[in-house]
């Protein structure tokens, strides 16, 4: 994979990563917004891993990367760093 296909695919997982956290009723809207000063609940953090695991895959994000680094960047570079390929859960049935 390229430099550049890893710096949009990095970038297409953030902006996703702020795409749940707004439909999750927090107010994110750039890669330094951090997932608890939004308002980032429990309950919060197991929707987010759920959906994360339903779009990239099994263990995408763990609740310990997730509490530990939680600006949108952050978490979107722990789903960049957990999953091989990158690609949304099920794209190659498409």
């Amino acid at each position: 994979m390229s430099h550049t296909s890893s710096q949009e695919r990095q970038a297409t997982i953030e902006r996703w990563v702020i795409d749940t956290c707004v439909q999750l009723g927090l107010p994110v809207a750039a890669g330094e917004d951090d997932f608890f000063d939004a308002g980032g609940t429990s309950l919060a953090v197991i929707r987010m891993i759920a959906r994360a695991e339903e779009e990239y895959g099994a263990d995408a994000l763990s609740p310990e990367e997730l509490i530990e680094q939680s600006t949108a960047s952050q978490i979107a570079a722990a789903i960049f760093r957990n999953t091989t390929v990158g690609t949304p859960a099920g794209a190659a049935d498409h």
